[in-house]
């Protein structure tokens, strides 16, 4: 005999389970799309520019299902689908828009993920550099979307209700977080702070091919500054 907590199990997997897995696989496709138009973006560049210096390397390499890399001279995109499902915080701002009071389901999104890596880090394989995230693409139910970013990234894609993923939406994205690394320089630290060294220190750094390196481009999504804002 079913039970009235068994009913709510089914219950709980037509609405959560399915739900989470037809997200998935939204969030696979576009994913797919995104691997698309990074390979269009790197052919065009290789094209346009490249054959103009060779010695300024454009090229994409798809790491797994899940990552993917478009390397332009010194600087690295890798983007990579996370492969569970989110929803927001209970505070969020989100669940004050009308799209989202229509149908709480739409708050559930697939997340992919873009960050900036100097290209010599990967190289070296030195692991104790930092890269950064540029920006993460949040995917609904209906592909609906929004982005959280760093420049004109934090604030364009904002509107899921119009926000509809496409081959243009995502060029647009790629061009952008190009741009943006383009334009976020290395910067040298103080020389007081690394003049003082161990042995053991500068071992390790020849062992990792040099200096851990990264660039400061001094990123936090909203919600990390609202929760450092409160402490």
């Amino acid at each position: 005999m079913d039970t009235d907590n068994y009913g709510k199990i089914l219950n709980e997997l037509e609405h959560k389970a399915s739900l989470k897995q037809a997200i998935y696989r939204n969030t696979a496709e576009v994913f797919a799309l995104l691997k698309k138009q990074l390979f269009k973006t790197a052919s065009k560049l290789q094209g346009d520019y490249t054959v103009k210096d060779p010695s300024v390397e454009v090229h994409f390499k798809e790491s797994s299902k899940f990552e993917a890399e478009l390397k332009f001279s010194g600087d690295m995109l890798m983007v990579s689908m996370h492969s569970n499902v989110f929803s927001f915080d209970s505070s969020s701002s989100i669940f004050q828009t009308n799209y989202i009071k229509s149908d709480e389901s739409l708050a559930y999104c697939g997340a992919i993920y873009i960050h900036n890596f100097l290209a010599d880090s990967v190289k070296y394989n030195r692991q104790a550099d930092q890269g950064s995230l540029i920006a993460r693409i949040l995917v609904n139910k209906d592909k609906h979307f929004i982005v959280e970013g760093e420049g004109t990234l934090d604030f364009l894609y904002q509107n899921m209700a119009e926000n509809v993923i496409n081959e243009d939406i995502l060029t647009d994205i790629i061009e952008r977080s190009i741009l943006f690394c383009l334009n976020s320089d290395l910067i040298l630290p103080p020389f007081a702070e690394i003049k003082d060294v161990t042995l053991y220190q500068k071992q390790t750094m020849l062992a990792a091919s040099g200096y851990p390196t990264g660039k400061n481009l001094g990123y936090q999504f909203k919600s990390e500054l609202e929760q450092n804002n409160d402490i």
